[in-house]
């Protein structure tokens, strides 16, 4: 990659806007707060190839999507009556514009993808975005946009790289071709002080105060502060896991991550010796027609509680999607208001708040979330899981990173002929290091995926059984 050049495009749509910030810009906003201030490990990147188009219209096309979504031109502020966004009516987008490196595309469009992915944006000043444009032989070959994350979350920046890509095969007239513009944060934040909003947000905060007062203790406590102690990583990528997590979900009526999710709760609550575990999962909250194409941070997290019975794997994955369902209905409200009352629930019930346990699909797109099935034969199931736990690879990233307010954070990578898991724990809370956990969460659902009809308590015994490890390096 040569030095690049830069290039400044205006834009410039409607006029300028301000209010309260959303519920989910709130949730992102608290979480940088608690980064480092120059943390960027937040910041969204994607890029696009370009097949026929002139570094104008590359510019122009970014610059169409600037002014389409209000969140690419929001900042953020602190005032006496609150957090709010004010959206530019104007302003200049900067590309950097460099010629790549040989090789196929993707390796070299990776060093500039970086360059502007790199460095905490300030988000309350300047343009939440930045893009470059990659050249080869002179002619554009690719564009990278990098983005704040209090500007989108996952699912609303693949919206945008979406419409971009959609752009960039169209060509100069593809704007006709976009769907109509979607409710925009500000108006979302109009609806949430609503006296609509006001009542989803009473229904939440009331199941939220039902759960925090059931749960076990050790689900709501504190172990360690991040300058006590670093988190333990791990990484599986499993394509037993794939498999099994498919099986299961073809036979329960859910999906993988369901999947996913109520053996890794089983695991959980069964390591802990805990009747139950509750995890907090990360939902993408679109709900609303209005609200499915909305750019802009809109996540927001569901607390699902899942009680071990005496029933078979299956009923157990059955129950859980019921379970997930009705939790995901329960998510919309002030996040600063759902953390206050969760305090204040274990406070009243003798315990020290501050850790919990995640679960969070980053499975953004379509395409990657609806991965069609495998065909599954029952009667060849055992000897492909067999033969798929021989390419299990297990590693330990090194990572200084801590979660915000987690002692267990397992993050669904991806899922296709591979399952990718990254499991980060707290080493006091966790009797078995992330490595450990991740292995038996493999055996338990590869067991599970090739005798549906066992015991749960069945699934686990196993794990009961095997001596408590410790953490270690």
């Amino acid at each position: 990659m040569t030095d690049p050049t830069t290039a400044r495009v205006r834009f410039h749509e409607g006029s300028s806007r301000t209010g309260p910030m959303t519920w989910g810009q709130r949730a992102i906003w608290e979480v940088i707060r608690w980064l480092p201030p120059d943390d960027d490990s937040l910041n969204q990147l994607g890029w696009a190839s370009v097949e026929s188009a002139t570094v104008a219209q590359v510019c122009d096309m970014v610059r169409l999507l600037v002014e389409r979504h209000e969140s690419l031109r929001t900042t953020y502020a602190e005032h006496e009556g609150g957090l709010v966004q004010h959206v530019a009516s104007s302003g200049e987008i900067e590309f950097l514009i460099t010629e790549l490196g040989p090789g196929d595309l993707p390796a070299a469009v990776a060093p500039l993808g970086e360059r502007i992915r790199a460095g905490a944006f300030d988000n309350t000043a300047g343009l939440p975005v930045r893009a470059a444009i990659g050249l080869r032989a002179g002619v554009p070959a690719a564009v990278a946009i990098a983005a704040s994350h209090v500007a989108v979350d996952g699912w609303s920046f693949q919206i945008v790289m979406d419409e971009l890509r959609a752009l960039l095969a169209a060509g100069p007239d593809g704007a006709a071709g976009l769907h109509e513009r979607s409710q925009q944060p500000v108006d979302r934040a109009g609806f949430e002080a609503s006296e609509a909003g006001v009542r989803r947000e009473r229904r939440t905060l009331e199941y939220w105060a039902r759960q925090a007062n059931a749960i076990p203790a050790s689900m709501l406590a504190t172990t360690s502060t991040p300058e006590q102690l670093d988190r333990d990583w791990a990484h599986i990528d499993s394509p037993a896991l794939a498999l099994a997590a498919h099986a299961l979900a073809g036979r329960s009526g859910g999906n993988t991550a369901t999947a996913l999710l109520a053996s890794t709760a089983l695991l959980l609550a069964s390591c802990l010796g805990e009747p139950e575990a509750a995890l907090r999962v990360i939902v993408a909250t679109r709900f609303k027609p209005e609200d499915e194409e909305l750019v802009g941070a809109f996540n927001q997290n569901a607390i699902v509680r899942l009680q071990l019975a005496d029933e078979s794997a299956e009923q157990f994955l059955t129950r859980t999607a019921r379970t997930a369902l009705n939790a995901y209905r329960h998510t919309e409200a002030c996040p600063v208001k759902m953390e206050e009352q969760l305090e204040a629930i274990a406070r009243r019930r003798g315990i020290t708040p501050g850790g919990y346990c995640f679960f969070n699909d980053i499975r953004f797109s379509a395409e990657e979330r609806n991965v069609p099935a495998p065909a599954i034969d029952p009667l060849k199931l055992p000897a492909q899981l067999e033969e798929a736990l021989a390419r299990t690879r297990l590693t330990r990233p090194d990572s200084e990173e801590r979660q915000s307010g987690a002692k267990f954070f397992l993050f669904l990578d991806g899922l296709r002929e591979s399952c990718a898991l990254t499991l980060c724990t707290d080493p006091r809370f966790l009797p078995v290091s992330a490595g450990d956990f991740l292995q038996e969460l493999e055996h338990l659902m590869v067991r599970a995926a090739q005798s549906p009809g066992t015991p749960v308590g069945e699934l686990v015994d196993r794990f009961r059984r095997r001596p408590q490890g410790t953490h270690h390096d």
